[in-house]
């Protein structure tokens, strides 16, 4: 089985920007990506980067957005990052958020997250010579297209993949049936000029029977890197889903940039 994967690049730029507000902050703040149901993404506390395992403190929490139809806000709100531990392994601990939902603020962004055509997609994807993406078809592809980096032209993200039609094909055959069938998944952006994809998430090979090394990929939704700059990240999580990892993902100038973050330490 082949795999491919992007390394992690760059946590600091994106820390860095997220601080770039309308109002200045000085080091002293503690600032915190949350979900809504109070998983802890990542913080910045007293200058220092600090992950959901470290994470603590008062101040503000930028929430995480659900990447659907429709227009884009900034929500944040003032709350509490604390540690929790649930069980008596002291490694178990793990940063969850608290706020006030009366204290939450939503600035638009004046931008929107639309449909694309995945027809369109489709063909892109196939001239790309990625392999196995020229067996991709429509109903292999989610994606919606949005304007990530502020430069006024809308990207398109992407998951394509044939697992779940390689699977069934798989449970399918005969015992006596040994053809195995290539499977592929990509996920990334695509801009909207033209250009090859720039990944985020690859996968593909000769599909054997539904294995732990063989992962999926789901967008979890979208949350802003910074007001001042107008950039908005992905939040991933991709892969089996057993390493307790997810990722914020930043585009600009046809690159992507990563930051795998804790979803969970302990399972």
């Amino acid at each position: 089985m082949a795999r491919h994967s992007i390394p992690l690049v760059l946590a600091a730029h994106i820390m860095n920007a997220w601080c770039v507000t309308d109002t200045p902050a000085n080091a002293a703040e503690f600032y915190s990506v949350v979900e809504r149901n109070g998983t802890v993404v990542l913080c910045l506390s007293n200058g220092s980067i600090l992950f959901s395992d470290r994470c603590a403190g008062d101040g503000r929490l930028t929430i995480v957005e659900p990447a659907k139809e429709g227009r884009v806000v900034w929500r944040s709100a003032t709350g509490t990052v604390s540690l929790e531990n649930e069980t008596p392994n002291t490694q178990c601990a793990l940063s969850r958020a608290k706020w006030d939902p009366k204290t939450e603020k939503a600035i638009s962004t004046g931008r929107q997250i639309t449909k694309t055509d995945r027809a369109a997609l489709l063909q892109r994807l196939s001239r790309s010579k990625l392999p196995g993406a020229a067996e991709f078809i429509e109903d292999d592809i989610t994606a919606f297209a949005l304007d990530l980096d502020n430069d006024g032209k809308q990207e398109i993200v992407f998951v394509a993949s044939n697992l779940t039609r390689v699977a069934k094909l798989w449970d399918q055959a005969p015992d006596s049936d040994i053809t195995t069938h290539a499977y592929a998944t990509y996920a990334g952006v695509l801009s909207g000029w033209g250009g090859v994809p720039a990944l985020f998430y690859s996968d593909h090979g000769d599909y054997r029977g539904g294995t732990d090394a063989i992962g999926s990929v789901t967008i979890k939704g979208v949350v802003s890197l910074s007001p001042g700059t107008g950039e908005i990240a992905l939040l991933i999580a991709a892969g089996s889903g057993l390493d307790g990892k997810q990722t914020l993902v930043r585009y600009r100038n046809g690159i992507v940039q990563k930051i795998e973050t804790i979803q969970f330490i302990c399972n």
